[in-house]
């Protein structure tokens, strides 16, 4: 069966998977040599260009139209090495150089090339400008995109001038490390001040709230450990987390709830572990 019969009955759902699986039989040694000169290159697998050339050929299908009177395999080609060609610069690259960039470093080197050819030197920033229609700023952006799509290895020396130095000591870390410590240290100063205010309770209650936030004991654990009955743990829990509401005690440490805790999502506490606890969502995370 011709391609173009096979592309035809697989746009119309007839038999896709059996019609598919011939089609890229009929087809794999033309996307095998296509796969050769692109592995070629010494940047990517025959294997991984395979089924790159396997993707291309389906969307290949999907979208070849047969009023156009163009061979199948003519039409599919165009997809075929779209998809190797991007595969290769997206991954197959050190440093992955964006397409647009890609297409400007091409036309650089086609510019100093054929000048080079014809007047025997390299050309002047001035004439490069002209020459591509670009600033000295885009200029300087499209040598830098050369310079990166060169780079084969992160350990690679950046150049003799900077010493020891390689592009993986220039890679930026996502770790919020300044803003981690401001906060972990905000952390230990706000459970300072703030049980430093529980130990100023009724020693009653003091201790149900160590029971309750610190040893994550429950109502009925806290009053089993106390000696009072659970009604008695409630009643002297809110009392507690009343009076450390209080503008007098929470003055030092209101301005870390809003900093950190008023605009956080709190882990919801549900009707059945409010039932069981007596604690809100805010205190909870208060507390922690």
């Amino acid at each position: 069966m011709l391609n173009e019969q096979l592309a035809a009955r697989i746009q119309a759902g007839i038999d896709e998977a059996e019609n598919m699986l011939q089609l890229w039989q009929q087809n794999e040694p033309f996307i095998r040599m296509m796969g050769r000169r692109f592995a070629g290159q010494g940047k990517a697998e025959l294997d991984d260009l395979m089924q790159e050339g396997y993707i291309a050929l389906c969307e290949a299908v999907r979208h070849f139209d047969s009023e156009q009177a163009v061979p199948f395999i003519n039409y599919a080609a165009f997809w075929i090495k779209q998809g190797m060609k991007r595969y290769i610069e997206n991954c197959c690259g050190t440093v992955r150089i964006p397409t647009h960039a890609r297409d400007w470093v091409r036309r650089y080197g086609k510019i100093v090339a054929e000048y080079c050819k014809y007047y025997g030197s390299d050309p002047e920033d001035d004439v490069l400008c002209a020459l591509l229609n670009i600033s000295r700023e885009k200029l300087q952006a499209v040598r830098k995109s050369e310079h990166m799509g060169k780079i084969c290895s992160l350990n690679e020396p950046l150049g003799q001038e900077d010493g020891d130095l390689n592009m993986e000591e220039f890679i930026a870390s996502e770790e919020d490390l300044e803003g981690e410590t401001v906060r972990r240290l905000d952390y230990q100063n706000m459970k300072e001040m703030l049980w430093e205010a529980v130990e100023g309770l009724e020693e009653k209650q003091a201790e149900v709230i160590r029971c309750r936030f610190l040893d994550h004991k429950t109502l009925r654990e806290t009053g089993e450990l106390i000696g009072i009955t659970k009604d008695a743990v409630v009643h002297q829990q809110n009392n507690a987390l009343r009076l450390l509401g209080q503008p007098g005690r929470c003055r030092k440490y209101r301005g870390y709830y809003e900093e950190y805790l008023a605009a956080s999502c709190y882990h919801h506490v549900g009707l059945e572990a409010f039932s069981r606890t007596w604690t809100s969502e805010v205190e909870r995370e208060a507390m922690r």
